[in-house]
């Protein structure tokens, strides 16, 4: 049962919403695209789980994905954790391209490119392991029975090809890291071997509402983050068509100057964009100023029209931007 499912992470639309608005030469561009395709490169690896995970008995798991916990001292993450009744797996996932070597001596993953060329990496070993000892951390906090985990680091692309640097450890490693296409092979080899039941069903789903209910995502300024200013976006209302910013108002409808495309709600990718790259919150002038909306009457007019909360009165009156990214 997937108690939290997996969902295009709003860091993402963070990224594309910047794309949309960032010239092309600005000098902070090329820092966030080569962030941004990590990101998507491990959105797509953790989807890679969506197949073999399909295999398990609904009843028996439940499953839940992209979670942020804190163990009272520190935050950690986890891509996907399975619950039973007799235990937990904690997966980490890795969407990495060509020969990955897991060095134990130094606990590092050496990726090595079609052009040969070495990349280090911090050991997704170590990471998954550390994440069992916080969530067993988390688990005394709440008050919740011990309970096994076992960690595992999953590859998400079949054509990576997993080494590790010493023969005679290949074969330990093999128990933690694995192509994601044998992961349901791999939970029944821990079923056979976690054979008691210590989790009543009350306790079971309680475990996993109280793990929805601490799940804490990460707020992330992606202008902050890139040192990116404000006034460096483009403003305006982009054209669904051409793509230009060159949308005007006439007659209650948008149409492009450029190539005269028509659209009658082409201020809602704006206002998304203002909620994704500025704030959550936006008032009558910031509107106008960020769409280049010359009217104040036909701001307020689609602001209205969109039933925001409001906060605040009169001149100094906010509306609450609400949007869903799923």
């Amino acid at each position: 049962m997937i108690i939290k499912k997996r969902t295009k992470p709003i860091k993402l639309y963070k990224f594309e919403a910047l794309f949309r608005r960032l010239d092309l030469e600005h000098p902070k561009r090329q820092i966030a695209s080569e962030t941004y395709a990590k990101s998507i490169a491990g959105y797509r690896g953790e989807r890679s789980l969506d197949f073999p995970l399909s295999f398990l008995p609904e009843q028996k798991y439940h499953i839940l994905h992209d979670l942020r916990l804190n163990d009272g001292t520190h935050f950690f993450q986890i891509d996907c954790l399975l619950l039973s009744s007799n235990f937990m797996i904690i997966i980490e996932v890795k969407n990495i391209t060509g020969t990955l070597i897991f060095d134990s001596i130094f606990n590092q993953l050496i990726r090595i490119n079609d052009n040969k060329d070495e990349t280090a990496f911090s050991s997704p070993v170590v990471q998954v392991n550390r994440q069992v000892e916080q969530l067993q951390k988390w688990l005394k906090l709440q008050k919740f029975p011990s309970i096994p985990i076992e960690p595992l680091v999953i590859i998400g692309n079949d054509k990576t090809v997993i080494k590790s640097t010493e023969k005679e450890k290949s074969q330990n490693l093999s128990q933690f890291v694995l192509p994601y296409y044998v992961l349901p092979e791999k939970i029944k080899e821990l079923e056979d071997r976690h054979t008691t039941h210590l989790l009543t069903d009350e306790c079971h789903c309680t475990l996993s509402n109280q793990l929805l209910l601490k799940d804490t995502p990460l707020e992330f300024n992606i202008l902050q983050r890139f040192y990116i200013s404000e006034s460096d976006l483009i403003k305006g209302i982009q054209c669904t068509n051409c793509k230009l910013f060159s949308m005007h108002r006439t007659y209650g409808t948008w149409v492009c100057n450029r190539c005269m495309a028509t659209s009658k709600n082409a201020h809602l990718q704006g206002l998304r964009d203002y909620y994704l790259l500025i704030n959550n919150t936006i008032s009558n002038r910031q509107m106008n100023d960020f769409l280049h909306i010359n009217s104040p009457h036909i701001t307020k007019h689609l602001l209205n029209s969109l039933r925001f909360k409001t906060i605040g009165t009169n001149k100094g009156r906010k509306y609450v931007l609400n949007f869903d990214f799923e």
